[in-house]
This record gives structure tokens, sequence and C-alpha cells, in this order.
């Protein structure tokens, strides 16, 4: 098979084969590198906690929290009425 101009498709494509092959980066194959922030350290590291159960006690609503990992309970205590406790939430995890 040939074009109308002469050039063998086969010749064609192993040309441009040959040229991207050719072209291709040398520095792809250089060993790679992982970016660090130097401040990572100073990023509080985050758990899912759950709602386990809501107490209603002195006019205020206490909302514990189940953590993600296990360990202590999470708790947090509004001081107001009746208030509704969020289902879940990102709470900071402990070491």
């Amino acid at each position: 098979m040939s074009t109308s101009r002469g050039i063998d498709r086969r010749r064609f494509l192993a040309l441009a084969g040959g040229l991207l092959v050719s072209a291709a980066p040398v520095s792809t194959l250089a060993a790679g590198r992982t970016y660090k922030p130097q401040n990572e350290d100073d990023k509080p590291r985050l758990e899912l906690c759950r709602l386990r159960r809501r107490e209603y006690v002195d006019g205020g609503t206490t909302c514990i929290y189940k953590r993600q990992s296990g360990g202590k309970d999470a708790v947090i205590r509004v001081d107001e009425g009746k208030v509704r406790c969020q289902s879940e939430y990102q709470c900071k995890r402990i070491k």
C-alpha cells in the first residue's frame, strides 16, 4: 500500500515512531522526589468523630463523640438550652 505521494505508510509510521522515542526526555529515568513542607508537623492531624450520645444537663447540652481511631471520647459542651448536636465532625487526633 502506498499513498498518492509515493511514501509508504509503514515507513512513515516507523519514522514517526523513531522520532517520538528519540525525543523522549532522559530526566524521566531520574529518581523521584517527594515534597515535604517544613511546617508539616505544625498542621493538626484530624480524624472523624461520630455522635455517640447527647445529654441535657444544667440548662446546657453535652455532645459526646466516638473517635474513629478509638481512645477517649471527644466531648463538646454547649451552654444553651436543648441544642441539636452534629452527627459527625473532624476532630483533632490525640496521640
